[in-house]
């Protein structure tokens, strides 16, 4: 017999257990009452609403239609319905809710707010953007307004205007620790850097459990190229939120920038393990097990990533760097077609008539080869501009101001033109980074399409390898001849410094991290001087510093860690066809990889290469040499992040 009172003990009861927190327990007294009335309204709305925070969103939304159609006119009812709904990604069904609660209770602002979230979560960010001024025209002391507009804004790609939206909801509610997390976020994609880590540090002093805060803290600490920092604060994410995966792949991108990869290896594979579905997470722990030395289970997670392989839209460059540090030159350039270079070139200039191909008859044909990324990889791409030469055609080639004189003395170019200047009359127009796949079109299987071969694991255990034998062979740097003049004034200038023999010394190179923009980080190589001074203390002759915009304390470092003088040639940076004579005149040459080596071996010398962890790919991964510089010496750093190895053998071969 049916017991209203019995009734009313299961929904008292379940709620308290609700409130309590204790969902289990308020679901069983819920059911109790739904068995007595199963159609009861406020014993389906509850149950759902218990189900929706017990993470069976699909069954919430099934009590809370049944508990809407009954109580067509209890806004909350709507409300809990709308929020199931966002839950399984049924948008047009929740802000249809939504709408519905609005009506009925016009004075509260949740409802409308919740309606624009649901489209912002359907992609329709303008249809957000429109419904949520309106409501901060009715309810301007809202914060939670401010804090939706913000967060659709800084999705549209108006980070400054997010940055307002944030700061208000801030001014109204300044406890609001995603907004201030969320506003640090907008400043650090804006590269305000300064001001971002203030407020990543103020959430986190605010709200200490605030783990997101502290991951993005650790982001910025790493695009400023702080990574110690990174690290312990990434540490202590990890003791906070154990389970917390992302963490843990963070963790290993801070370690990989000090270059201890044996470490980094060790989060990886918890982030790989973790995240399975992570594309990003799979690629960085395949590239780690490859430049640790176990290269055949790297080719297998490689192949074994979602969706049959990784792509540079989803895994960045992990894939190609491999490949190619590997010696697997073919698959290597397949893969090189898609760096970042190339899709943001073909996306600022969608009208350039670029090719990846070359026309079947060279022979005759005009071909405008047009540069698109920094002066060390153009000096060393160009090698392959004579190959193209030799078949016949006729180069136009683009270039920057900075080379364009130099390479007018190139043989296999015909014609030099500005990057500027509109593209000359052709038979085809491409990337110099796609004409090394171009001129070898050879048949070469992606990785993934190795997977079968890869199934299981080998019968052996892993070994280093070496690819000694490259087809087709590998190209020469190509040959700049120094101007007669400035070899004479080099000369001058060098006689003043001292007597030979001379040493030039560079000990940083690439995009400075405070300088780094876009998602992708860009390798930036460095030793401290004073460690890389130490194995220059020896030398008998005078000591030249090459570095291109040094610090001054960095030059002072090295003075005092050599304990003699070291000479300022630095300001030839600045002008290459300089540059490119002392490097003609000097005896030998020391530094980390950078456009001064390529220079180097265009007048034919050779150089003693410091190659950090992990290792740029035209230095391989191991080995004293690569055959694309052959004659450099290649010192590396080991894989704990210490470069004491490798300055111990720089300083017996320089003595």
């Amino acid at each position: 017999m049916f017991s209203p009172q019995l009734l009313r003990h299961h929904l008292e009861t379940g709620f308290r257990a609700q409130t309590g927190g204790d969902l289990e327990s308020a679901a069983a007294a819920y059911q109790q009452a739904l068995a007595l009335s199963p159609d009861h309204p406020e014993a389906l709305n509850l149950m759902g609403t218990v189900l929706l925070g017990l993470g069976y969103p699909r069954e919430a939304a099934d009590h809370l239609r049944r508990a809407a159609q009954k109580a067509k006119h209890q806004p909350g009812v709507h409300g809990n319905l709308a929020q199931a709904c966002v839950a399984i990604g049924n948008y047009a069904e929740a802000r249809e809710a939504f709408r519905k609660a609005s009506r009925l209770d016009p004075d509260n602002p949740y409802y409308p707010i919740g309606a624009a979230t649901a489209f912002a979560l359907d992609g329709k960010l303008p249809e957000a953007e429109k419904l949520l001024r309106k409501q901060a025209q009715r309810f301007p002391n809202e914060p939670l307004v401010w804090f939706n507009l913000g967060n659709v804004l800084r999705d549209s790609g108006r980070a400054a205007e997010a940055v307002d939206c944030f700061s208000r909801a801030l001014h109204l509610d300044p406890a609001h620790g995603d907004a201030r997390n969320n506003l640090a976020g907008a400043l650090h994609s804006l590269q305000r850097f300064d001001e971002a880590e203030r407020e990543y540090r103020a959430c986190i002093a605010a709200v200490p459990g605030h783990v997101l805060a502290r991951c993005n803290l650790a982001s910025l600490l790493t695009d400023v190229g702080r990574f110690g920092e990174a690290e312990s604060t990434l540490r202590d994410v990890v003791r906070l939120a154990p389970h917390f995966a992302e963490a843990q792949k963070w963790l290993g991108a801070a370690l990989t920038h000090q270059g201890r990869l044996a470490e980094a290896l060790a989060c990886f594979r918890e982030a790989a393990a973790a995240m399975p579905d992570d594309r990003g997470a799979q690629a960085a722990y395949a590239a780690a097990l490859v430049e640790c030395g176990r290269v055949s289970e790297g080719w297998r997670r490689f192949t074994r990533a979602p969706a049959g392989g990784l792509r540079y839209d989803d895994a960045g460059s992990a894939l190609c760097a491999a490949l190619l540090c590997e010696g697997r030159i073919q698959e290597g350039w397949r893969e090189y077609g898609g760096r970042a270079a190339s899709i943001r070139i073909r996306e600022q200039a969608p009208d350039l008539p670029l090719t990846g191909a070359l026309p079947e008859r060279l022979a005759g044909a005009t071909v405008c080869v047009i540069r698109e990324q920094g002066l060390g990889d153009e000096l060393f791409l160009l090698r392959y501009v004579p190959l193209l030469r030799a078949r016949g055609a006729r180069i136009s080639y683009r270039t920057s101001s900075k080379l364009r004189s130099m390479l007018t003395r190139l043989d296999g170019i015909d014609e030099v033109i500005e990057e500027s200047a509109p593209l000359a009359a052709g038979d085809a127009a491409i990337l110099l980074g796609d004409l090394p796949g171009a001129l070898n079109p050879l048949a070469a299987a992606p990785v993934s399409a190795a997977a079968a071969a890869f199934a299981a694991p080998a019968p052996v255990a892993d070994f280093d390898y070496r690819i000694s034998i490259f087809w087709p062979p590998l190209p020469a740097s190509i040959r700049l001849p120094p101007l007669t003049a400035k070899l004479d004034e080099l000369r001058r200038r060098l006689a003043d410094a001292g007597p030979p023999p001379y040493l030039g010394v560079t000990w940083r190179a690439g995009t400075p991290p405070r300088a780094q923009k876009g998602a992708d980080w860009v390798l930036h190589k460095a030793i401290a001087p004073e460690q890389l001074g130490g194995a220059l203390r020896d030398h008998r002759g005078t000591l030249l510093a090459l570095q291109r915009r040094p610090h001054p304390a960095e030059l002072d470092a090295l003075s005092a860690a050599v304990s003699h003088p070291v000479h300022d040639f630095t300001g030839l940076n600045e002008d290459l066809e300089a540059m490119l004579a002392l490097l003609a005149l000097i005896d030998d040459y020391v530094g980390v990889s950078n456009t001064n080596m390529h220079l180097r071996a265009a007048v034919g010398r050779t150089a003693r290469v410091l190659v950090p962890r992990p290792a740029e790919w035209r230095w391989l991964r191991i080995g004293r040499e690569s055959p694309w510089f052959p004659g450099f010496a290649v010192y590396r750093q080991g894989l704990d992040g210490s470069w004491d190895r490798a300055l111990s053998a720089l300083g017996r071969d320089l003595s």
